[in-house]
C-alpha cells in the first residue's frame, strides 16, 4: 500500500469491484489522496437489487 497523502490525482478505471464495499474503495482512495486532490473514476458497480451477471449475458 501507498503511504497516506501520496497523490494529488488518482485515476481509477474498473477497479472498485476489487474492494468488498464501495465505502472501502472510497476510504482507500481518499486515504492516499492529498488534501484537495482529485479522483477520476470510471467503473461498473451493480445497484442493489440488480443481477450482477447482467453483463455476462449481453
Amino acid at each position: 500500500p501507498f503511504p497516506e497523502n501520496s497523490f494529488d490525482k488518482l485515476t481509477a478505471l474498473e477497479c472498485a469491484f476489487h474492494f468488498d464495499t464501495r465505502e472501502d474503495f472510497f476510504a482507500e482512495a481518499f486515504r492516499v489522496l492529498q488534501p484537495g486532490g482529485r479522483l477520476a473514476i470510471a467503473d461498473c458497480l451493480p445497484r442493489v437489487g440488480r443481477e450482477i451477471n447482467f453483463w455476462l449475458r449481453v
